[in-house]
This record gives structure tokens, C-alpha cells and sequence, in this order.
């Protein structure tokens, strides 16, 4: 009989490199706690501290984000995120600490997503990383960078 695969349970927040960690809000532990805190809704202030990462205007973040404006002065009086909101703001964070692992300055970070690609078809990847299949391209070609494969 075969045994039953089980997830880790207390698997450390160490292991986990690419975790952008400063937008989760309160200490985590443990990948379930950052699941658990963007179901629960990251706070309003990881947009504020991923927009400053990226150094581009509240209206561009929003828009990356697709997060309308009015939505976004609704989120700030209430502190928080919901789920799906939150898990695009997760998302490019991480995306950021990637690029951040790779380039090891955020000038240069913000620099490569600044400057159009031919392989996003002209966009910025960060323009580009606005839907979770542009975010898995991104991501890729960031990927492809790390082991010297230039896009």
C-alpha cells in the first residue's frame, strides 16, 4: 500500500528566497501563514511599498494592478485588500524580489522592468506582468537571466 503525500506543515519562511515578505504586513513562518494572510487581505500599505519598489505613480501601479482608483481610496479606508486583489499584489512583489535576487539593486530592478522588450512584444514587463500569464512570462525570462540566457 502506498503512503499518503502530506504537505509540510511548518515549512520556514527562510526557504522561501523569493517571498516578498515586507508587503505580507506581520511576521510569517510558514508558506500556509502567507497563504492565510492573502486570503485574509494583504494591508493597503504593501501597494504602497510595491509602488515606491517599482518607483512608478499610484495611477500606473493601480492600473498594473487592475485596481481601479475608486476601489483603491475604498481599500485604503478600510487597511485591507481582498483575496483577489491581494494575490495580484502578492504576485508582483514577487516578482520584484526575483528580479531584486537577480540584479541585486533595486535601481536595476526597476530599470529592467522599465525598458520595453521585443519578447513582451514591445511592453515593459511591467506593463506585460499584469495578468498572471504575463506575470509567468516575466518570471520566465527572469529565470532565463539567472542561468545567462538573455531575452
Amino acid at each position: 500500500m502506498k503512503k499518503k503525500a502530506t504537505y509540510p506543515e511548518n515549512e520556514p519562511a527562510v526557504m522561501m528566497v523569493e517571498e516578498p515578505l515586507s508587503l505580507i504586513g506581520y511576521a510569517v513562518h510558514t508558506r500556509r501563514d502567507i497563504i492565510a494572510q492573502i486570503k485574509r487581505g494583504l494591508p493597503v500599505q504593501s501597494f504602497d511599498t510595491l509602488r515606491q519598489e517599482f518607483d512608478v505613480p499610484i495611477p500606473r501601479m493601480a492600473k498594473i494592478l487592475n485596481i481601479n482608483p475608486r476601489t483603491l481610496n475604498r481599500r485604503r479606508k478600510s487597511g485591507r485588500f481582498n483575496t483577489d486583489e491581494s494575490e495580484r499584489v502578492y504576485r508582483l512583489g514577487r516578482l520584484f524580489k526575483i528580479a531584486l535576487n537577480l540584479f541585486k539593486e533595486a535601481h536595476a530592478v526597476q530599470q529592467w522592468f522599465a525598458i520595453p522588450k521585443e519578447i513582451f512584444g514591445g511592453e515593459t514587463p511591467l506593463s506585460y506582468a499584469d495578468t498572471e500569464p504575463g506575470a509567468q512570462e516575466v518570471e520566465k525570462q527572469l529565470r532565463r537571466l539567472g542561468h545567462g540566457i538573455f531575452c
